[in-house]
């Protein structure tokens, strides 16, 4: 068998849309070749945030060590530049006790914070703001972020397009800091190769009809699980509304639920369409990695059936020595 530890700094990457089967082949990965899971998910890092995040389960956590999950507030929020730096650390010290890093995760720019030497200069506050609104805009599109200016400054709103992402976050940073600001370069732009990782990057995909299909059957899954409950919990817990955390997918079309702006059947809708716009969005954003193996599933067929065609990717990029 292949290892692709001969590499000190070698992690495989096992990225791809959502729904499509990543935390399965990563277990997997980790058991064959002696690797450790660090997630690359920016709802995940939540406390609390579970069955909408898709958390992996406690038996799943028994098989392997997982790492950067369950390690935030969300009540607070939790930067890009943080988990770049806390992933760092996890990262480093698998290496110095020979463990392999499979990375895993559907968030690009977690992703591109390990890959790129990514620049977060600036103020503090302003370039949590600057990274709140650009990863907002990233995982749910510019008019996620244009319907939070329009909520906010309606006259604002209406000398702008929805589509100029950059002003329209610039906007929104000045009616929470009350100025223009410098903030982060745009993340889309500043990145130079890293020396984190020598990763191997592989991004799973599937045909998209199919891909749609898992997105609704994972949907009535977590409606079944209990994820009004989850989010009535944390409302009544104290999580404000316009948290960060309660705007991912599934959280905030369900307290537009619970808040009476529509019905369950018309949450369930929303969070299905939303799950696949941002799927679309996801593939997109893994297309420009130019070094990226896409391996693709056929059909709906379970991660477990094409386990030996993925080792047998990974075995070919680390030939033994």
């Amino acid at each position: 068998m292949a290892d692709p530890r001969h590499n000190t700094r070698t992690a495989v990457i096992i990225a791809g849309p959502t729904a499509v089967g990543k935390s399965e082949a990563a277990l997997a990965v980790c058991e064959r070749y002696g690797g450790e899971l660090v997630s690359a998910d920016s709802m995940q890092v939540y406390r609390g945030l579970n069955i909408g995040t898709a958390k992996p389960t406690d038996a799943e956590r028994a098989r392997i060590p997982h790492h950067m999950i369950d390690i935030a507030d969300p009540h607070e929020p939790f930067s890009v530049a943080e988990y770049r730096a806390r992933a760092e650390v996890v990262i480093d010290d698998m290496f110095a006790r020979k463990a392999l890093p499979v990375i895993c995760g559907g968030s690009g720019l977690y992703i591109n914070s390990l890959l790129y030497d990514m620049d977060f200069s600036g103020t503090a506050g302003d370039a949590d703001l600057r990274e709140k609104y650009t990863r907002l805009a990233h995982d749910f599109g510019n008019s996620y972020i244009y319907d939070i200016l329009q909520r906010r400054d309606p006259a604002g709103a209406e000398k702008l397009h929805a589509n100029d992402r950059k002003k329209v976050i610039r906007a929104l940073e000045r009616i929470e800091k009350g100025g223009e600001r410098a903030g982060l370069r745009d993340f889309e732009r500043s990145f130079t190769a890293g020396s984190l990782i020598d990763p191997l990057l592989i991004v799973l995909t599937r045909d998209r009809a199919d891909l749609y299909e898992l997105i609704e059957q994972r949907t009535d899954r977590m409606i079944d699980a209990g994820l009004e409950q989850e989010v009535r919990g944390l409302t009544c817990g104290g999580m404000p509304e316009d948290g960060i955390s309660l705007l991912g997918i599934g959280y905030k079309e369900m307290l537009a639920y619970i808040r009476g702006d529509c019905d369950l059947p018309e949450a369930i809708r929303l969070i299905k369409q939303n799950s696949r716009r941002y799927a679309k969005r996801q593939m997109t954003w893994f297309r420009r990695w130019e070094n990226a193996l896409f391996f693709e599933i056929a059909g709906k067929t379970p991660v477990q059936n094409v386990l030996p065609e993925l080792f047998a990717v990974i075995d070919a990029e680390f030939p033994v020595k």
